[in-house]
């Protein structure tokens, strides 16, 4: 049986002919343009060790790689560590397929759980590694988190980056960009109360 991965990628960054989705099927427009920054979901398949690009001719297949990703990903040991610094509630996974993790719906209802949100944001600024959290710290929490994943990806070497944005997760889903102007917008409606 041929083992499939899914890797998260910058649109873009992909051959023109490999199998790639978006992580969120038309998301919100945001002023900014930081929607345009949202992952994708590049498919790979493993050929004489090495991971390769899925032609987008075997589309599908999808679900069959889907079912061999769960197993691929198993294989790379994942360790969490909690944000302290950050307000709140704040974590971050690490290990191969830790990025990964946000495309994981079960995972990322068992967060909902665990952080006793019914939202939370998440982000996936570099290879091997996911952070969840953000709202526990209200507006300023939230900001900070934002900074945090933007500061791990600018630092993280060119190659390993995925994606400067933080993405609001909802029912076990990545919904929407969380940037400047939302936060803003969100602090102004927070002071009119």
């Amino acid at each position: 049986m041929q083992r499939y991965a899914p890797r998260l990628v910058l649109p873009g960054t992909t051959p023109s002919d490999a199998l790639v989705e978006p992580l969120i099927a038309s998301p919100p427009t945001s002023p900014l343009g930081e929607h345009e920054l949202i992952p994708h979901v590049a498919w790979m398949v493993e050929q004489d060790g090495v991971f390769v690009h899925v032609p987008a001719s075997e589309r599908a297949d999808l679900e069959q790689m889907r079912g061999s990703a769960i197993m691929t990903m198993l294989d790379g040991e994942l360790t969490n560590e909690a944000l302290e610094h950050l307000p709140g509630v704040n974590l971050a996974t690490n290990g191969t397929y830790a990025a990964e993790l946000l495309l994981d719906g079960d995972h990322l209802a068992a967060l909902h759980e665990i952080l006793k949100a019914k939202i939370f944001l998440a982000a996936a600024p570099h290879r091997g590694r996911f952070l969840v959290g953000g709202v526990g710290g209200g507006i300023e929490g939230m900001r900070a988190f934002v900074d945090q994943v933007r500061g791990e990806h600018d630092a993280a070497p060119a190659a390993a980056r995925i994606s400067p944005v933080t993405l609001l997760v909802r029912d076990g889903a990545p919904q929407a960009v969380v940037g400047e102007l939302q936060l803003t917008a969100l602090a102004q409606a927070a002071g009119k109360h």
